[in-house]
């Protein structure tokens, strides 16, 4: 049986939490109270909540790495290239890692933290991202992206798939403008929006395949740009960028469902593109205002 690509990612992301926490157990690092991770096109992202203290060395990493520190204060000491640095990290700042850098790294109380793994290829083969080996920064809007991540990724079962995939390549762009060794031309973006057939061919796209599991990359590859450059023209073009557009079409198809009644709340969750009820009932009520029972038993008593 062919997996979809959200039974892949779903797979993935299991087999991250496995090695993660059999890395620990081989250092004799206790297991966290929470570990989620989720893997998008591009990029996977895992937030670790209340991870003992200890120390534990990593294999070369095969994407960037960002280390988002959410614990108060963490006395945290890094190594790599033969460099050492010791610091008292503080809430919201965070440290960035070029891939194929193997570390070790050691803190000495429970640990909170968002590391984002973000593959040198996400933008497509015409601009790499490599990031410069920063020990310790502060950068006000990647932290704001990264609180926006966490939150997301704390629905579990509900996180918008299309919008974490959006916010990683935000990351992306704020470090490869920030934090890259990318030259100023490489990282001009276009200020015109997407052309007349471009904006067609995209919005009829979304619109036969509501049902899938949609990407940033293939949209951008529908109008024939980068991923970054897509994202930015596609909200000066539609007024929305693609996953809220995407979320809105979803959930008006759903609405004309629920005014039909003719399937069930699953069956609607399914082929309105949604991984499962809840996730379905959770983003209907966030744009809606009410949940898709509440919304069919209003319709039900106006007619």
């Amino acid at each position: 049986m062919k997996k979809t690509p959200n039974q892949h990612n779903v797979r993935s992301a299991a087999s991250h939490c496995n090695q993660w926490l059999a890395l620990l157990n081989e250092y004799g690092v206790g297991h966290p109270k929470s570990l989620q991770v989720l893997e998008v096109p591009g990029g996977l992202v895992q937030a670790t909540i209340g991870e003992p203290p200890g120390r534990i060395s990593l294999e070369a990493a095969p994407g960037n790495v960002l280390m988002f520190n959410m614990s108060p204060v963490q006395r945290l000491r890094q190594t790599r290239d033969g460099r050492s640095f010791v610091s008292d990290m503080l809430h919201g700042e965070m440290t960035v890692m070029p891939s194929g850098v193997p570390s070790q790294w050691s803190w000495n109380s429970a640990c909170d933290r968002l590391d984002v793994f973000i593959l040198a290829e996400v933008f497509g083969e015409e601009s790499r991202l490599n990031v410069v080996d920063r020990f310790l920064f502060r950068d006000f809007e990647m932290e704001s992206v990264c609180w926006t991540l966490y939150r997301e990724l704390s629905l579990s079962g509900s996180a918008d798939r299309l919008y974490v995939e959006s916010l990683i390549t935000k990351l992306a762009v704020l470090m490869l403008q920030r934090h890259s060794t990318a030259s100023p031309a490489a990282r001009a973006l276009p200020s015109s929006g997407l052309t007349r057939n471009q904006a067609r061919c995209v919005l009829d796209y979304i619109e036969s395949n509501l049902s899938r599991d949609l990407t940033l990359n293939e949209l951008a590859g529908l109008a024939g740009l980068s991923l970054h450059h897509f994202a930015r023209m596609f909200k000066r073009t539609i007024g929305a960028p693609p996953h809220r557009y995407v979320l809105e079409r979803r959930v008006e198809r759903a609405k004309r469902m629920l005014w039909s009644r003719a399937a069930s709340l699953v069956e609607i969750s399914l082929s309105t593109g949604f991984s499962s009820q809840s996730h379905f009932t959770t983003a209907f009520h966030r744009v809606v205002g009410a949940t898709p029972s509440e919304f069919q038993r209003c319709n039900r008593i106006s007619r």
